[in-house]
């Protein structure tokens, strides 16, 4: 249930303030000798440095091959989750190193790319490598809302398709490592393009596709577009209800990898109705929503609100560390603080001028369709947050 009372409250949802860290994005492409010398530093650590990033110790030749694909990705405008694909994808085939030794039939590469197929020129590239493999992907149906093992998968038609997806959420962090610095180097996408073709490709907006980049470290640290940083979470305020059924331009998907399905589970409800008890596929309530978008994700939930205001670990309800999959909880019209009778999820975020503006996903109430609603509605009256996986 969604509790509808609107409220005016106006107190402001503080974020931690994040650190602004030097950054350089000189990057170059050298055409023709299949070189690519990648930018000197990023938001979150030097590409070609050795690192442990989620707990996986990468040499400086990993990390260099990887800031190689995130560069190439961003360099064509595509949405961080190509790169995430591409980066899973070579880790699983090579752990990210360029192997120019044929192991398997004719295959070489950071890709594993079969040279009767690519030819031996583009598969032994590194830039060309990742151009062809991006290529195929873009060519991809629904490639935005797929899990990164089926987008890999479908690529690849590897022998082991179920290799792939276990090695998303290494991905998704290394990616973090780069994102900013390449984006930034790559400059506003040309107009009049489309990711349609295998040349350079525009930024495919809104849907899903700017998450998940994330540090090393997920948590709250996440750097805001183009490298700036939002000092706090802005928005309206005085009407929990409302909301939008479609994601905005820039929206950002941040947390862990279990976070990230989830929230894209939920996503793709945008718009169904809401039914008291509902759990999908047609409609859902508020909890139903919520349970279902984390059974996605392989996290079982109860379907209650209140219930669920006691899963995983609590945050600070001024959601100064939420990030994608946080259960929101508030007393809504028929719970108190103690028994929350309405649940929401952090969906993502836009960073604009005037600050960050953080979305939840719910399923509201009888009438109203599964929305995105800005946090800052909800001022006042969150009693729960909880981080789920």
């Amino acid at each position: 249930m969604a509790g509808q009372t609107n409220s005016g409250a106006t107190l402001a949802i503080g974020v931690a303030a994040l650190p602004l860290i030097a950054m350089s994005a000189v990057m170059m492409v050298m055409a023709g000798g299949g070189a690519n010398a990648s930018p000197t530093s990023s938001v979150c650590g030097g590409g070609g440095t050795a690192q442990t990033v989620a707990n996986v110790k990468l040499d400086a030749e990993q990390m260099g091959d990887a800031q190689t694909i995130v560069s190439v990705a961003a360099g064509r405008h595509l949405p961080s989750f190509a790169a995430v694909v591409a980066v899973a994808t070579s880790y699983t085939e090579v752990k990210l190193r360029n192997q120019l030794t044929q192991t398997d039939h004719d295959s070489e590469g950071l890709f594993q790319q079969r040279i009767s197929i690519y030819t031996k020129q583009v598969a032994d590239d590194p830039v060309k490598a990742t151009n062809a493999f991006l290529d195929r992907l873009v060519k991809i149906p629904s490639w935005q809302t797929n899990t990164v093992g089926v987008d890999a998968q479908t690529v690849q038609i590897s022998k082991f398709p179920e290799r792939y997806q276990p090695n998303a959420g290494l991905a998704q962090h290394i990616v973090g490592q780069f994102w900013a610095a390449a984006a930034a180097a790559a400059g506003p996408a040309p107009t009049g393009t489309s990711t349609a073709g295998s040349g350079s490709a525009a930024a495919v907006a809104p849907a899903l596709g700017s998450g998940p980049a994330i540090c090393a470290g997920g948590g709250g640290a996440i750097p805001g577009g183009g490298g700036t940083v939002a000092g706090k979470i802005v928005g309206p305020t005085g009407n929990n209800i409302a909301g939008t059924t479609s994601i905005p331009a820039g929206f950002v998907i941040s947390g862990s990898a279990k976070g990230y399905l989830a929230v894209k589970f939920a996503l793709k409800q945008l718009g169904k109705p809401y039914v008291f008890a509902a759990a999908g596929p047609n409609a859902f309530d508020c909890s139903g929503l919520t349970m279902a978008a984390w059974a996605a994700a392989g996290v079982a939930l109860p379907h209650l609100a209140a219930g669920q205001a006691s899963s995983g670990t609590p945050e600070p309800t001024n959601l100064s560390q939420a990030v994608g999959g946080d259960l929101v909880m508030i007393p809504g019209s028929d719970g108190t603080a103690a028994e929350p009778g309405h649940v929401g999820m952090v969906a993502g975020y836009v960073d604009r001028k005037d600050g960050r503006h953080l979305y939840l996903i719910q399923a509201a109430e009888t009438g109203v369709p599964i929305e995105l609603t800005e946090a800052t509605e909800w001022s006042g009256q969150i009693s729960h947050v909880r981080h789920i996986g």
